[in-house]
C-alpha cells in the first residue's frame, strides 16, 4: 500500500498547531522514556478552557430543548385548568394528547428510532392492563411484572442491539416501574384502570419520560391542577434554579474535578474513592436534572407545589450507615421497591424482603453481572450492617444503629455522647470504604458504552483484594458469635 503523506500533515494540524493542547497534555504527562511517569496538575484555567466550559455547552445544548418542552407542558396544563373540573379549558383527552406527545418528541431527541422498544413495551402492558381488569384484576399487578420481566430478558438476549439497547435502559426502566405500580395500584383497587390517553400522558410525560424520577399515577395527576399562582411561586422557582446550579456542580465535579484534584499517581484505593466518588456524582446530576424537569412540568407529589427531591447527597458523601445511604440514594426508586416489593415479601422474613428487593431491582437494570453483583453485595452489606449495629445498640443501650434515633428514644447513651459519635463516626467511614469497594467499577472505559460484563467486575475486585467483602463477611460472624 502507497504511503498518503496526507495524514502526516493531519497528524501535524491536530497535534502541534494548538500551542494550548500541547502544554495541557504536557502538564497531564510528562513523559521522561527510561523513568515512571510523572503527573502534575494543570492550572484552574486550563481546566476550565479544555474541560468544564465543553462540558457545560454539551450539557446545554442536551438539556435546554428538555426544559423547553417539560415548560410548554406546564404552560399547556395551566392554560386547561379551571376551577371547575367538570368543564376545563381543554378538553382532557386533548390536554393528555399534548402531554404525551411532548414525551415521545422528547424521547426521540434522546434515542431516535430506539424508541419503538419503549412504545411496544408500552402498548404490550396496556393490553395486559385491558385483559387482567376485564376477567382477573387483582392478577394485574403481578402479571404487568413477570411481563416486564420477560420484555427485558428478551430484548437484552435477542431483539436488541447491545449498544442501543444500554442508551435506553435508563428510560426502560422508568417506564417499568411506572407500569408494574400502575398494576399493582389496579389490581388493589386504589385507583381504576386510566384511559388510553391517560396512560399514555403518565408514561411519556416529557417531565419524567428520561431521567426519571418515578412518580405515582396520582402524584402525576397533580399536573392537572397546575395554575398560575403555582407555575409562578417563589418556592417553584427556587426549586428549579436549585436543582439546575446543583446538577451543573455535580457534573463539574464529576467530569472536571475529581481528576484534578485526585490525580493518577496516588494510592489504589484513593483511586478507587476517586472513581466511585465519579459515579455517584454523575448520578447525583441526573437526579438533579430530574428534579428541574419534574418541577418545570408542574408534577408534584401531595400538596407540595414545587417538584420532587431525588436524592439526598450529603447523606451519601458522609453517610451514617449504607442503609442510610440506599434510603437517599434514590429516594422516589426507594418508595417504589419498599411498596411494591420490601412489603410485600416482609411477611416472609425481613432477609428475604431484603434480598428480594434487591433482585427486582437488579432486574429492573437488566441481565448485567456488574450491577447485580454491586445490587446483591450491597442488600447483603446492608442487613449485615443493620442486625450487627442492632444487636450492639441493645447491649449497649446505645443510639448505634444504622438509622438514627428519633428524638425521645429510649437508650441511655444519646447520639451526642462522645463514644456513642465515635462509634457512629468509625461506621461511617467503613461505609466510605465500602462505597469506594462497590464503585470503584462504574468507570469511563470503552465497555461502558455497552454495559459491562463479569470479567470486568471481577478483575476490579481483585485488584483491591476482594476486602471489602472479606470485612462485611467477618463482620457477620462476628455478628453471630456476640
Amino acid at each position: 500500500m502507497e504511503y498518503d503523506e496526507t495524514f502526516d500533515d493531519y497528524y501535524d494540524d491536530l497535534v502541534y498547531d494548538d500551542d494550548d493542547m500541547e502544554k495541557m497534555l504536557a502538564a497531564y504527562n510528562d513523559l521522561d522514556y527510561g523513568g515512571e511517569m510523572e503527573y502534575a496538575r494543570i492550572s484552574l484555567w486550563d481546566l476550565g478552557e479544555n474541560c468544564l466550559l465543553p462540558t457545560m455547552q454539551q450539557t446545554i445544548y442536551m438539556l435546554a430543548p428538555l426544559y423547553l418542552l417539560c415548560i410548554m407542558t406546564r404552560m399547556i396544563c395551566m392554560v386547561g385548568h379551571t376551577a371547575d373540573n367538570d368543564s376545563p379549558a381543554i378538553p382532557r383527552w386533548l390536554l393528555n394528547t399534548c402531554i404525551s406527545l411532548g414525551g415521545l418528541m422528547a424521547l426521540h431527541m434522546f434515542f431516535g428510532k430506539n424508541i419503538a422498544y419503549l412504545l411496544v413495551c408500552a402498548a404490550l402492558v396496556y393490553a395486559i392492563l385491558l385483559v387482567t381488569s376485564w376477567r382477573f384484576q387483582k392478577g394485574a399487578g403481578v402479571m404487568v411484572a413477570v411481563f416486564i420481566f420477560l420484555f427485558i430478558v428478551i430484548c437484552e438476549l435477542f431483539l436488541a442491539e447491545e449498544k442501543s439497547w444500554h442508551g435506553v435502559r435508563g428510560a426502560q426502566i422508568i417506564l417499568s416501574m411506572k407500569v408494574i405500580g400502575l398494576g399493582f395500584d389496579v389490581s388493589a383497587g386504589v385507583l381504576s384502570l386510566p384511559s388510553v390517553m391517560e396512560y399514555m400522558a403518565y408514561i411519556f410525560n416529557a417531565g419524567n419520560v428520561i431521567f426519571g424520577p418515578w412518580v405515582s399515577f396520582q402524584d402525576f395527576q397533580s399536573l392537572y391542577s397546575t395554575n398560575v399562582s403555582k407555575c409562578l411561586s417563589v418556592d417553584w422557582m427556587t426549586k428549579v434554579m436549585k436543582s439546575s446550579l446543583f446538577s451543573v456542580l455535580c457534573l463539574s465535579v464529576s467530569t472536571c474535578f475529581g481528576s484534578w484534584v485526585i490525580l493518577d499517581s496516588n494510592y489504589k484505593w484513593v483511586l478507587a474513592y476517586r472513581d466511585a466518588q465519579s459515579f455517584r456524582f454523575s448520578h447525583y446530576f441526573v437526579c438533579f436534572v430530574s428534579e428541574t424537569t419534574t418541577a418545570l412540568a408542574g408534577i408534584s407529589p401531595g400538596d407540595i407545589d414545587y417538584g420532587v427531591t431525588v436524592t439526598k447527597p450529603l447523606y451519601v458523601e458522609l453517610p451514617r450507615s449504607l442503609v442510610e445511604v440506599v434510603t437517599n440514594w434514590n429516594l422516589p426508586m426507594h418508595n417504589w421497591l419498599k411498596n411494591y416489593v420490601f412489603r410485600v415479601a416482609r411477611p416472609h422474613g425481613t432477609f428475604l424482603a431484603v434480598i428480594l428487593t434487591y433482585i427486582a431491582s437488579s432486574m429492573l437494570h437488566g441481565l448485567n453481572f456488574q450491577l447485580a453483583a454491586v445490587l446483591l453485595s450491597l442488600g447483603f452489606y446492608s442487613y449485615v450492617e443493620m442486625m450487627f449495629r442492632r444487636k450492639l445498640s441493645q447491649i449497649f443501650d446505645a443510639c448505634l444503629e444504622a438509622r438514627s434515633c428519633r428524638e425521645g428514644c429510649p437508650h441511655t447513651y444519646k447520639q451526642n455522647h462522645p463514644y456513642v459519635w465515635i462509634t457512629n463516626l468509625g461506621f461511617g467511614c467503613v461505609t466510605v470504604f465500602h462505597l469506594a469497594y462497590l464503585g470503584l467499577m462504574f468507570d469511563s472505559s470503552t465497555e461502558a458504552e455497552k454495559g459491562y460484563n463479569m470479567s470486568h467486575t471481577l478483575q476490579k475486585w481483585s485488584d483491591l483484594g476482594f476486602l471489602s467483602h472479606w470485612v462485611i463477611l467477618g463482620t457477620y460472624l462476628f455478628h453471630l458469635m456476640v
